[in-house]
């Protein structure tokens, strides 16, 4: 059932995406003249822990939607890093300054298999720590908000998060949790 690529152009391309513009034969024959694929780095979202089961989130504003809410650390996986839950422990320890002593990937996901290329993994730590100041990128503004885990699960129904990989973490991480899953 796959697509034949015909022809593919990068019509955009920065430190962020590739916008490729792709022709492609369908299985009936039929050409797709022009579908628009946005290339992105595979990324990295972090559930952590501390000892006492509150959960590391940050409060970060964003620019493209004019909002300030509560994520759950996040970041791309570099294109050097194979490992990627080392990737996750890089991204947690940068935007937090919190350590997690075990870190486990819980689930991949595509951010949205309709026009972007990227993989989303999931990671859920434990015994979380802060061992760092912040490292931030140049664009990246945002507070450390550790936060009490029945509190983290008010917010997500309040609505006060509404990063779509954030509310994905909780939700994992609160079925990890619900099996009675524990720190390794």
């Amino acid at each position: 059932m796959a697509w034949k690529l015909l022809k593919s152009e990068i019509i955009l391309e920065n430190q962020f995406l590739k916008v490729h513009k792709d022709r492609c034969e369908k299985t009936d024959g039929s050409i797709v003249e022009n579908y628009y694929t946005v290339e992105r780095p595979n990324v990295a979202i972090i559930a952590a822990f501390t000892p006492e089961m509150d959960l590391v989130m940050i409060k970060q504003y964003r620019h493209p939607v004019r909002s300030t809410d509560y994520e759950i650390p996040a970041g791309f996986i570099e294109p050097f890093e194979k490992d990627i839950a080392e990737a996750a422990k890089r991204e947690l320890l940068e935007e937090t300054g919190y350590e997690a002593e075990s870190l486990e990937k819980i689930q991949e996901t595509f951010s949205s298999a309709g026009f972007m290329s990227n993989h989303v993994n999931f990671f859920i730590g434990f015994n979380a720590k802060k061992i760092a100041e912040q490292k931030l990128d140049d664009n990246e503004e945002l507070e450390v908000a550790v936060t009490p885990w029945p509190e983290a699960l008010k917010l997500l129904e309040q609505e006060k998060v509404k990063d779509l990989g954030s509310v994905t973490a909780i939700l994992l991480a609160k079925n990890y949790l619900a099996r009675g899953k524990v720190a390794k």
